[in-house]
């Protein structure tokens, strides 16, 4: 089932969402309905709040290259309650979008990877090391659960330059 997108000026998306104890079936269904959302809305990941759950949990799809530089997409990967840490030290500045700003896309400034810690839909926890757009990706969602949205890591200069957009969203999708 598609979900609704939740938009800047939504509260949800300001809010430090609280960790699942238990992977229920409702979940296990509401991960179903994400990733469905995220595919169907040509996302690279998508974060509980931005469907109005507010639960530390977000799921994504993997950038994979083959050996002539052709790309394609992963499975649907699931991360609950993840925890990131030892960012990279090189920080990478590539542009950026997000589902809950349409058609607003920014230059970001991330580390160049990220270690993570989740579990899975299964209950498994595990741990990854990812560098690049993949670490972005993790680390652009992450920032969702926790309250913080892509235009908080932008320049203070471009965001006086986005604030129109901003207002424009806030009134068209949050009425």
């Amino acid at each position: 089932m598609l979900l609704k997108i939740y938009y800047y000026g939504h509260p949800v998306l300001r809010k430090h969402c609280e960790p699942i104890i238990t992977i229920t079936e409702e979940i296990r269904q509401l991960v179903k309905d994400m990733i469905e959302t995220m595919d169907k809305s040509d996302g690279a990941g998508l974060a509980a709040p931005q469907v109005g759950y507010s639960l530390r949990l977000f799921v994504l799809r993997d950038y994979l290259f083959d050996e002539q530089g052709r790309w394609s997409l992963s499975e649907p990967r699931v991360y609950i309650n993840p925890k990131l840490s030892l960012p990279g030290e090189n920080y990478l500045v590539e542009t950026e979008g997000c589902l809950s700003f349409p058609k607003l896309r920014l230059e970001v400034a991330r580390p160049d990877r990220i270690h993570v810690e989740a579990t899975d839909i299964h209950g498994n926890l595990f741990t990854e090391d990812v560098e690049g757009y993949n670490a972005r990706v993790r680390m652009h969602e992450n920032d969702h659960i926790n309250g913080v949205l892509y235009i908080d890591r932008v320049e203070s200069s471009t965001r006086k330059k986005i604030e129109p957009d901003l207002r424009s969203i806030k009134k068209r999708y949050n009425p």
